[in-house]
């Protein structure tokens, strides 16, 4: 293994000409051709042997590749600041559904599914710095240096995916994701790869903010995509839910960003100060108060509200942690509904595959104090409301003597 001194660029340890390394008629051109894809190309005309191709090589790989290990990464901070940046989760909408307050009103709600959420890899600034184009732009910005975080949910047979993929799995030996998220996250808010995620992440009450893709409608035309009212359907010939003139008189030209038919849908939109107002710990399922980007099963990236007045305010940092008390009994929950023989009452109506009776399954919800709990009572009196009725007793009797 050779050590590359700092001052030595890399380039500088083979000597080429640059009539060598042209660009030649008729190729493909490569945007930002590195050294490791300049030696491998010398490599493959003859220019270079061996024992220097992978000199280079391996020197170009300490100088910009260097994998931080676990025992490297800083200790995670105590106590949440301003300055600090949590990372998020990936979950998988499920649908959308209603809620109630405690005065009756009607708020719909999305649910949201967190299945094997676990920290996959974390990179430092430097490395992500010179390594990605997006790491140039964001590993150091106002805030301060910050650290690229992926999150990964719903664990996946390793055959479905490819030999670079697995490859960051394998580097801190994690079960395959399909899902994957990245997070810019402050050196106060990490934790170690390899970490579980609960849905507990995030606090009863606080907002945050979800990005996900638009459901994906395909072609379509100009009064669906862009809400154009049409032509007249009186008197015309297949012209009713046309276009119509686009205004390309002068120029003779479609100018860029007119609205015409074509795709519509499958793009990435977020969705900012949504209030969390219900929490299943069992199942790690979350209520979100209002409407999220995409269709039901559609992958979605969650993390904190960041703007004004709807700020997260003194979440669990760096994350969750579940005691070992509260662990064992999520378990010993699970295994009992996985145990657990069909309900006998709905046997009678022919319903053989119900396992879990759903209040088991939601007896441990944390409730925003917004949301009205089905297990409290619906109507409660107190002695204010036995004088009220007291007083309206005696107004009707005084209304029915005058009657008579």
């Amino acid at each position: 293994m050779i050590s590359v001194p700092n001052a030595l660029p890399i380039p500088s340890l083979c000597r080429i000409s640059s009539t060598i390394i042209s660009q030649k008629r008729f190729r493909r051109r490569v945007a930002g051709l590195g050294p490791y894809n300049l030696v491998y190309t010398l490599a493959k005309d003859g220019s270079l042997d061996s024992a220097t191709v992978e000199k280079i090589a391996q020197a170009y790989r300490d100088a910009n590749f260097v994998e931080k290990k676990i025992h490297d990464f800083p200790e995670p901070g105590t106590q949440y600041t301003e300055n600090s940046r949590r990372f998020g989760m990936v979950g998988i909408k499920i649908g959308m559904l209603p809620q109630w307050g405690t005065k009756g009103e009607r708020m719909l709600c999305t649910a949201i599914h967190f299945p094997d959420n676990q920290v996959v890899d974390v990179v430092d600034p430097d490395t992500w710095y010179k390594t990605s184009l997006v790491g140039k732009r964001k590993a150091f910005g106002r805030f301060g240096p910050l650290y690229k975080v992926t999150v990964g949910a719903k664990n996946i047979a390793p055959y479905f995916l490819g030999s670079e993929p697995l490859g960051i799995f394998k580097k801190w030996g994690i079960e395959p994701k399909e899902y994957l998220g990245s997070f810019l996250t402050s050196e106060d808010a990490l934790v170690k790869p390899g970490t579980k995620l609960d849905v507990r992440h995030f606090n009863i009450g606080q907002y945050v903010s979800v990005s996900g893709k638009t459901i994906d409608w395909g072609f379509q035309g100009a009064m669906h995509r862009w809400g154009f009212r049409g032509m007249p359907a009186l008197r015309t010939t297949k012209s009713h839910r046309r276009v119509g003139s686009i205004g390309s008189k002068g120029d003779a030209r479609v100018w860029p960003g007119k609205r015409m038919p074509g795709h519509m849908g499958f793009e990435w939109r977020q969705m900012g100060g949504l209030e969390v107002i219900r929490i299943n710990p069992i199942e790690n399922v979350i209520y979100v108060k209002g409407n999220v980007p995409g269709d039901n099963q559609y992958p979605v990236i969650i993390s904190d509200f960041m703007i004004d007045d709807k700020r997260v305010v003194n979440p669990p940092f760096p994350t969750f942690l579940p005691t070992i008390e509260e662990e064992n009994e999520i378990a010993e929950d699970v295994t009992k509904y996985e145990k657990m023989d069909s309900d006998k009452s709905f046997k009678l109506y022919g319903y053989e595959n119900v396992k879990t009776p759903i209040y088991d399954i939601i007896s441990k919800d944390i409730y925003n104090p917004k949301i009205f709990n089905f297990n409290s009572p619906s109507v409660v009196f107190t002695e204010a409301d036995e004088k009220k009725s007291a007083a309206r007793d005696k107004m009707r009797a005084k209304i029915a003597k005058v009657k008579k």
